[in-house]
């Protein structure tokens, strides 16, 4: 995948009101962004689609320079963070090639490498053949140097030396993809750890992997451990952490990973109806004259109102129910 910048980018206004270090800071983000999303094609848990703080601050930004960027119409918030906008006449969006696509370009590719060795070889033949060839060949009956060469050509096209038919490559065929799966993520994650994993079978390994699987079950925990775990790469490959400083993976994903990752999102509390919710007074209310208020609910007898309010309440918590089981 490429980041492709417009040749009419210095114009435009703009990046020429930006300070030369946000510009610079704006390229590599756009660069680490791109370069995330040729991995989510392949893996869609490679990256989250968006960059945050940490990305910025090991890309040598600050939180002014991006919101420059932002009010300049540069970036964008974007489910937590932030990703670039592709503006005309300043970048391009990168485009990312399907499977069939970049198969066709290995098809094109293959061929045109014949091509061009056949043309090498044609040249190679003519430049071989002495000045006085085609003399020599008229006067002991064989064939002038230009038929030589037409021949060589007519054959370096679609043969060897030996006039043998080369076939054309039958790409290999593609394994159809296997669904993910604990194992396979666990697999994935212990190679991508820049520390040790531990001897397979062996009890480090074995915690590491039933500590995986246990944070693995709940997607949004998984997310931040995925996150937790670029973010500790960022600090291993800028030498915040020393190599002989990385714990196995049992012992990061026991004690550590969680001071390496976002902060949770709070859950939004689940709002449950009862008589006296406002909900239930928007309804009720207007028919509030049509009921009898007598009656005590600490005595046991509510009133009709309040039976009347309380159903309604009881209506509204089971339609929201229903509607979270479709």
């Amino acid at each position: 995948m490429w980041f492709i910048i417009d040749d009419q980018m210095a114009d435009d206004r703009r990046i020429r009101r930006l300070p030369l270090a946000t510009v610079g800071l704006w390229v590599k983000l756009c660069v680490i962004h791109s370069k995330g999303v040729s991995m989510q094609s392949k893996d869609p848990s490679a990256y989250p689609g968006h960059f945050d703080q940490l990305d910025l601050k090991d890309a040598g930004g600050t939180m002014r320079q991006l919101q420059q960027l932002i009010d300049a119409g540069l970036m964008e918030e974007h489910d937590g963070g932030w990703r670039p906008v592709y503006a005309e006449g300043i970048c391009r969006e990168p485009r990312v090639l399907t499977e069939e696509q970049r198969e066709a370009r290995r098809k094109a590719g293959s061929k045109g490498g014949r091509r061009k060795a056949a043309n090498q070889k044609a040249k190679q033949t003519s430049g071989d053949l002495p000045e006085n060839s085609q003399a020599n060949g008229e006067q002991n009956g064989s064939k002038p140097s230009s038929k030589l060469l037409g021949d060589s050509q007519a054959k370096t096209w679609h043969k060897t030396d030996t006039d043998t038919d080369i076939p054309s490559p039958t790409p290999p065929a593609g394994k159809p993809k296997q669904p993910a799966t604990p194992e396979s993520g666990f697999d994935h994650f212990a190679e991508t750890y820049p520390g040790s994993v531990g001897a397979k079978g062996r009890k480090t390994e074995a915690e590491a992997r039933a500590l995986y699987a246990a944070i693995a079950g709940n997607p949004v925990e998984l997310t931040r451990l995925q996150t937790a775990l670029r973010r500790y790469k960022h600090a291993v490959n800028d030498g915040q952490i020393r190599s002989g400083h990385i714990p196995r993976l049992n012992t990061w994903l026991r004690d550590q990973w969680k001071t390496w990752a976002p902060e949770p999102v709070p859950s939004t509390p689940i709002h449950k109806h009862n008589w006296n919710c406002e909900h239930v007074h928007q309804l009720m209310d207007p028919h509030e004259d049509e009921y009898d208020h007598t009656g005590s609910l600490r005595n046991g007898n509510p009133s009709e109102w309040w039976k009347a309010c309380q159903a309604c309440a009881d209506e509204l918590n089971n339609q929201e129910t229903s509607k979270e089981k479709q």
